[in-house]
């Protein structure tokens, strides 16, 4: 799903009348991640009350394209749901010299669900590549293709698995923890959003599903995750989330092009001086996601600065 948004902003950081020091001017592009897409979008709209002169042109392509768009100068600011792999930080090393620079500018993760009136309560890391993969690359004997096979039903009942397309983080990031970077079957349905496979798995009894933990509602029954067998399943919430004992938790980040010793152009470190900013990480838990902590938030300005 592309998602194309202008918005113009204006970009005062403190909560009164900007003084006319802070004003900012310029078109600032983001492109990248579209699990990311909903927080740019409200922390975009946060800021169109003021300095009218400055304007973000955001587009939610997938992380994949964030590289890309960051390597070949079509963008500014390339949001991810993944880290970069080594392959897209050697190629920006090749084109400009230096590595790119990486912000953390929420918690995230990857939430696994199924219908609300499925008796599955949970599922292990070895369960889900068995559900997704062809390779079982995790240890699997033999593939999950009924839900008999999984949670014992009486009646046999086919399985069907929902996921993401292959140019999102959130793929890629899943592929690599639940499929121990395995492949996917090739009958798994991939969607291009997020919102997509929610309200797949919410319309169909014997689907499940994953997305990121801002998008999952009342409609799917979210899933407790084990490392392996015979170890505690974790339901994802902040606390579980923050600090990584929920298996799919993941950062979110933000990277931009900036030389070393160099501080970012202003248009750019003033939206993401927002961002870490109080209000900015409000904004976060509003839209389902999980905020930095004050502690982390400094260090993601340290990097900045």
């Amino acid at each position: 799903m592309r998602l194309a948004l202008a918005v113009a902003l204006a970009l005062g950081l403190c909560g009164g009348p900007a003084r006319a020091l802070d004003r900012v001017t310029g078109t600032l592009t983001s492109v990248g991640s579209d699990t990311a897409s909903v927080l740019i979008m409200r922390w975009a709209a946060a800021f169109q009350a003021r300095h009218p002169g400055a304007r973000i042109q955001a587009q939610a392509s997938g992380s994949a394209s964030a590289p890309i768009a960051l390597i070949e100068g079509a963008a500014d600011l390339g949001p991810m749901s993944r880290p970069m792999s080594a392959a897209e930080e050697a190629a920006f090393r090749t084109r400009y010299g230096h590595a790119p620079t990486r912000i953390v500018v929420a918690h995230d993760a990857i939430t696994v669900f199924v219908h609300p009136d499925n008796p599955l309560a949970s599922a292990s890391l070895a369960d889900l590549d068995a559900i997704y993969s062809s390779t079982r690359a995790c240890g699997a004997g033999a593939a999950i293709r009924r839900w008999a096979d999984l949670i014992g039903a009486a009646a046999p009942r086919s399985l069907l698995a929902v996921g993401r397309d292959s140019g999102s983080g959130t793929h890629e990031l899943f592929r690599e923890i639940a499929l121990c970077g395995g492949q996917y079957r090739a009958d798994v349905v991939a969607w291009p959003g997020n919102g997509a496979v929610v309200a797949t798995v919410a319309g169909n009894r014997e689907a499940i599903g994953y997305a990121g933990f801002g998008y999952v509602n009342r409609l799917v029954r979210t899933l407790a995750i084990a490392r392996g067998p015979g170890q505690p399943a974790i339901v994802p919430d902040e606390r579980s989330i923050v600090s990584g004992r929920y298996p799919l938790s993941r950062p979110i980040y933000v990277y931009l092009n900036r030389r070393p010793q160099l501080p970012p152009a202003a248009l750019p470190s003033a939206f993401l001086d927002y961002i870490l900013s109080d209000e900015g990480q409000r904004l976060v838990r509003q839209e389902g996601f999980v905020p930095l902590d004050t502690d982390e938030a400094r260090e993601q300005r340290a990097v900045l600065h």
